[in-house]
């Protein structure tokens, strides 16, 4: 038997899990494979899970089974299963994914899976491959493999400010990589000043908070928020550096009349060049060195992320108290 009987794919990023069976499939004539996707949430799903792998197509190619988002299967599906995996069939390939987020870096299996003797036998045999997904340590890697084969090159230091703002799902970091590539033109070089085009990877407007700072609004329930749920952690912290970095240059460019540098809608440009001129490229720069500060601090281990952001909480709203209106 050259190939495994069956596969497990445990992976939150849909599409990481293609990507591995793309490759494995790739590795065993992958012309002679032909793939049927099968959803957990399909109305007939037990009728096409028992045609799927037990009736060998006799006249076609074999038969990869691609079976998405297994961990919802209703109870008892597991166990129903095992007569179908029990033997080898040259003509089918079952693959089953279980997609749902990793829980303190372990993959969360189903208890019924757990007891099934064909998953003990994947795990023995290492007929399954299981990746928590892309994090801000591993996104490098990913990001450095697309570049290279889309050709792409940095200028120093872009590569590092936008691994911190790119969204953790490799789907999310190819249509970026898309937008920067459009953006780079044909000497495909990617500019500090492109990042504007980049969708944040984390679900705050920087700016907004900005803009309740200069007016004088009370920012408490939105620090709140911010330490609850955005920057928990160094995983946190940096992405939110990354974002204001963002926004300190923007408004860097347009208090020195540089609108041809950023890419940005009408309204939003108007508004981000009315606090540019309230706040003045004095504080504007101040900016960056809270960033730096924060940044420095974290990676030297000389303050913990938490501590950092504190810090750079009071600084943000120092910084904005002389220029409200």
């Amino acid at each position: 038997m050259s190939r495994p009987g069956f596969f497990f794919c445990i992976c939150p990023d849909s599409n990481l899990i293609k990507l591995q069976i793309q490759n494995i499939l790739a590795d065993h004539n992958p012309d002679d494979w032909e793939t049927r996707n099968i959803w957990s949430d399909d109305p007939d799903l037990e009728d096409k899970l028992w045609q799927s792998l037990n009736l060998v197509n006799m006249m076609g190619p074999s038969r990869a089974v691609v079976i998405r988002k297994c961990e919802a299967f209703r109870d008892g599906l597991w166990t129903l299963l095992a007569p179908a995996l029990k033997g080898f069939r040259p003509g089918i390939w079952p693959f089953f994914c279980l997609e749902t987020a990793w829980d303190k870096n372990r993959p969360k299996i189903p208890p019924d899976l757990e007891k099934q003797k064909y998953y003990r036998i994947a795990r023995e045999k290492k007929w399954l491959w299981q990746f928590p997904g892309l994090t801000r340590q591993n996104l490098p890697r990913y990001l450095h493999n697309r570049t290279r084969e889309m050709g792409l090159d940095f200028a120093p230091g872009v590569k590092e400010r936008l691994i911190q703002i790119l969204p953790l799902d490799s789907h999310g970091v190819n249509r970026e990589m898309e937008k920067l590539d459009l953006l780079a033109g044909e000497h495909k070089r990617v500019d500090l000043h492109h990042l504007d085009a980049v969708d944040p990877s984390i679900n705050l407007d920087i700016f907004a908070l900005m803009r309740m700072l200069q007016k004088g609004e009370n920012t408490a329930g939105a620090w709140e928020k911010i330490f609850k749920d955005q920057v928990s952690g160094r995983d946190g912290l940096f992405p939110f550096l990354g974002l204001l970095h963002r926004e300190a240059r923007i408004l860097w460019h347009l208090a020195n009349n540089e609108q041809n540098k950023i890419f940005l809608f009408p309204g939003e440009k108007k508004e981000k060049t009315a606090m540019a001129g309230r706040l003045g490229r004095e504080k504007i720069a101040l900016l960056w060195n809270m960033i730096m500060e924060a940044e420095m601090g974290v990676k030297s281990g000389t303050v913990l992320p938490e501590q950092a952001m504190e810090n750079l909480a009071a600084n943000l709203c120092r910084l904005f108290r002389s220029g409200q209106d």
